[in-house]
């Protein structure tokens, strides 16, 4: 990884531009104003959020930059979990050479740490391993003062380090203690994204008043349809939620970007769809539509090999908009691509780390705080699940389904 004095070498008196809006550009943004580097603006693909803000900076087209970059007037650092690849091959393309006219966010850190601040979920989607998965694990919440043992554990060994989310598979708004872990990620000058299904709401208040960076909303339908994939849910207590949700923000912490990721399914493209984006932009909140797809991939490894899956992933895949079989086709086309899953590094509530952020176990470390960062990579990299994971070429499933997919108005009114 590159060193702090070397990614200043290369800034110099350069604008720094960030390719890449969410959670990783945002994570990169933190980074680099904790140790002095000014951000010039976030780029970004999606219409959903050009013209828009994330952080106190801008989001523009990617367009917009390239000519003052060519130049040597600017530097883009490409921020995308699963398509910094592309985005520097359109680098490129556009005459950028990497090093010095962008970089890549690996670069500076190949490491993103979650923490699942709450081991436990109050709803069982059935493309979710608490709702198709019967291996059951020990459930509990993070304590915040052992979260700051990992917080600065991990700053010590990330120089760099951009973001923590403070999820993995729980509901994070069901620890108490939330709003104190988000308080010390923020004092840290550390980006915090937390993700719910918000079902759930005592502390919301709380929570948003600790002042969040990125605050990602799932949804999957309208109403009753709402209910089917996000199950256990009810559609009445999320609509009052988001309402609630984008009330908090306006009063207590404008600056706190609202995500809804709609997964979409075969049942909820048409009025579903439509209603759903008009509500966002009511609420001024971003609209995130992408195909939804069956986690965990220890599931997706189980169909690869013919194994029987539950019954409720088995549902899962009857719903599917794009199915279990193109998504799997589309991996292996990118087979040999390097995993976009390396970075993930998944803490549990009780300090345990997963072998990987998008399967649901094995486990590769009995406790983060006892063991060195550096004996847990290696661990991972030695490990049997990346070496049948990437035979099977699942290392590139969840990249296949996350690209945002927009709706035609015909097509989303069917």
């Amino acid at each position: 990884m590159m060193s702090i004095d070397q990614l200043r070498q290369v800034c110099g008196k350069k604008k720094v531009f960030i390719w890449g809006a969410m959670i990783v550009g945002q994570g990169v943004c933190r980074a680099l104003e904790r140790i002095g580097i000014p951000i010039e603006s976030f780029l970004d693909s999606s219409p959903s959020l050009q013209e828009k803000s994330a952080l106190g900076y801008h989001i523009g087209k990617p367009e917009s930059a390239l000519e003052m970059v060519r130049a040597g007037d600017g530097v883009i650092i490409v921020s995308s979990g699963h398509c910094d690849l592309e985005i520097g091959g359109l680098c490129e393309a556009a005459g950028i050479a990497k090093g010095t006219g962008y970089l890549l966010c690996r670069d500076l850190n190949d490491i993103d740490p979650s923490v699942d601040v709450a081991g436990m979920c109050n709803l069982r989607c059935i493309s979710c391993p608490h709702g198709n998965d019967s291996m059951r694990f020990a459930k509990g919440c993070m304590k915040a003062a052992t979260y700051k043992l990992v917080l600065d554990k991990l700053i010590s060994e990330i120089p760099l380090l951009g973001s923590v989310q403070l999820y993995t598979w729980g509901e994070p708004l069901l620890n108490p203690e939330l709003p104190e872990i988000i308080s010390m990620t923020g004092n840290a000058r550390v980006l915090s994204a937390i993700s719910s299904n918000l079902n759930y709401s005592r502390n919301l208040e709380a929570v948003v008043a600790s002042r969040p960076d990125w605050f990602k909303v799932s949804c999957s339908g309208w109403g009753k349809s709402y209910e089917v994939t996000h199950t256990g849910g009810k559609w009445d207590i999320f609509l009052q939620n988001l309402r609630k949700l984008a009330k908090l923000r306006d009063t207590l912490h404008p600056e706190m970007q609202i995500t809804v990721n709609y997964h979409l399914y075969k049942h909820n493209i048409g009025d579903d769809y439509r209603r759903m984006e008009d509500l966002c932009k009511e609420l001024a909140l971003i609209f995130r539509p992408s195909p939804a797809y069956l986690y965990p991939a220890d599931s997706v490894m189980d169909y690869v090999d013919g194994k029987e899956l539950s019954a409720e992933a088995r549902k899962t895949l009857s719903l599917l908009l794009m199915t279990l079989d193109e998504g799997i086709g589309k991996a292996r086309e990118r087979g040999s691509v390097p995993c976009p899953e390396e970075r993930c590094f998944p803490i549990n509530w009780d300090c345990s780390v997963r072998t990987c952020g998008i399967y649901y176990h094995p486990f590769i470390a009995d406790n983060f705080l006892d063991t060195p960062l550096t004996e847990i990579i290696e661990r991972k990299k030695k490990s049997a699940l990346c070496i049948e994971c990437r035979k099977r070429a699942i290392h590139q499933f969840t990249g296949v389904y996350l690209t945002e997919k927009r709706l035609y108005k015909v097509e989303a009114r069917k």
